[in-house]
């Protein structure tokens, strides 16, 4: 997959920039992913014809989703490094005041 990009990008007699050609990477990994989605739900509904133009659009919902998801694990991390770190501090201002440590 990756291959077949870096090829294109090759072939183009204009320079194909960085941007391009990530843009090119998520486009075809939203493609293959949106097709094994509706791979998958074909097979759970056979008698089900799903239109070819509906491929691109769930892969990037799948994509988008997963970002999401990611975002708000990170977020969710950085918040309790926050709240353990400030119970640290106090903890050891505690200490210092109480001269225990």
């Amino acid at each position: 997959m990756i291959q077949e990009i870096a090829q294109v990008a090759q072939s183009r007699e204009e320079p194909m920039g960085i941007v391009h050609l990530a843009l090119s990477w998520i486009y075809v990994l939203a493609h293959q992913i949106g097709l094994g989605v509706v791979k998958a739900l074909g097979a759970i509904f056979p008698g089900t014809v799903f239109p070819a133009d509906i491929v691109d659009p769930i892969g990037f919902v799948v994509i988008l989703l997963a970002f999401y998801l990611l975002v708000n694990f990170a977020k969710s991390v950085a918040k309790w490094v926050l709240i353990i770190a400030g119970g640290l501090i106090i903890l050891r201002i505690v200490l210092v005041i109480l001269k225990v440590g």
